[in-house]
């Protein structure tokens, strides 16, 4: 009888689990197809990270990836970055920045694709793919 207790409660967890993933992973993004300005700055300088370092997401650290952080967006989201005429694509898989008012935080490899990484600071668009 207690082990019965004990099997239903574990699969009311499991099932409550999974309903709460799938409410994160499937609902939908209100900030789609919605352009937005912010400041961005990148991470990852030579060091200052090691390689293969867990993110907050899990995935390993590269600092040369088209990866971003950021506190407002999931994990797994696409954002294309525009600055200056120039884009890149990355795929959210940290959290921070956690300077005001930086929005977004992109790795070394995803900054240098549209500045120059000595700007350091950075207005851009970004928009929900």
């Amino acid at each position: 009888m207690f082990i019965r207790r004990i099997a239903r409660a574990a699969g009311v967890l499991v099932s409550l689990s999974a309903i709460l993933v799938a409410t994160t992973l499937l609902a939908p993004r209100a900030d789609a197809a919605t352009t937005k300005s912010c400041r961005a700055t990148w991470y990852g300088a030579p060091g200052e990270i090691p390689e293969g370092w867990p993110t907050a997401s899990g995935q390993p650290f590269h600092r040369m990836a088209l990866k971003a952080a950021s506190n407002e967006l999931r994990f797994r989201i696409r954002v294309k970055v525009i600055y200056g005429g120039k884009s890149v694509i990355v795929t959210i898989n940290d959290r921070g920045s956690f300077r005001r008012p930086v929005c977004l935080d992109l790795t070394y490899g995803a900054f240098r694709k549209i500045a120059n990484i000595d700007l350091g600071n950075i207005a851009v668009k970004y928009r929900v793919l």
